[in-house]
């Protein structure tokens, strides 16, 4: 069964007033100067990358205009902050045949349309796959990069405002190191100010070379 999404941070509660001019997300900014440049190699006849592969943890992190107060903790798993995996269809099994360890996780790409991600949950010792499909609006490919879908709101929430607008995408840099890319700001504002506020966070996973 398809998992939902948690719905506190999904709900859209509009403001009684005219709401502002819905703002741009900029391109997310060049890799660090000491990292490898992104790869724009893509799958033959579509313009996905190919992610298939073993990655290990933890990951290099880079930030820019990042408040460290709302970024999350820089655990092993720092992925499961990034990546939906409440968009994929879920199973868990009891026994591992996908060479995944306690420090890796691994990527299969059958197609253009679909990948899979697997890790060991450490509280079970399961091993927890993800099944991402095109076809449900899991993702999009562009570029060379798999896009996942923007998480955005504007209102008032529990007497709380929020105004804010997240893009994470998935890329290969040359190296063939998996970068998973975050842009995040405000939704709604004046362009000339609110769109100087925007975050950008680079998340990178070597490659295992067996």
């Amino acid at each position: 069964m398809r998992i939902k999404a948690i719905t506190m941070i999904f709900v859209f509660i509009n403001v009684a007033c005219s709401p502002l001019s819905e703002l741009e997300i900029p391109s997310s900014p060049s890799p660090p100067n000491h990292w490898s440049d992104f790869s724009t190699s893509t799958m033959p006849g579509s313009g996905c990358p190919l992610i298939e592969g073993t990655y290990l943890e933890p990951p290099l992190v880079h930030r820019v205009g990042v408040d460290p107060e709302f970024v999350p903790k820089d655990t092993d798993d720092l992925y499961s902050s990034y990546i939906p995996f409440y968009r994929a269809d879920r199973e868990e099994f009891s026994v591992n045949e996908s060479g995944v360890s306690g420090n890796s996780f691994t990527i299969r790409q059958p197609d253009e349309t679909q990948f899979y991600f697997s890790y060991i949950s450490e509280p079970t010792n399961r091993l927890v796959e993800y099944h991402f499909q095109l076809s449900e609006g899991d993702f999009v490919c562009r570029n060379g990069q798999i896009d996942f879908p923007k998480t955005s709101s504007y209102g008032v929430i529990e007497g709380m405002s929020v105004n804010f607008q997240i893009k994470n995408i998935l890329l290969k840099d040359k190296e063939g190191a998996l970068v998973i890319q975050s842009t995040g700001g405000p939704y709604r504002g004046k362009a000339s100010r609110e769109s100087k506020e925007f975050m950008f966070e680079f998340i990178k996973y070597l490659p295992k070379n067996d």
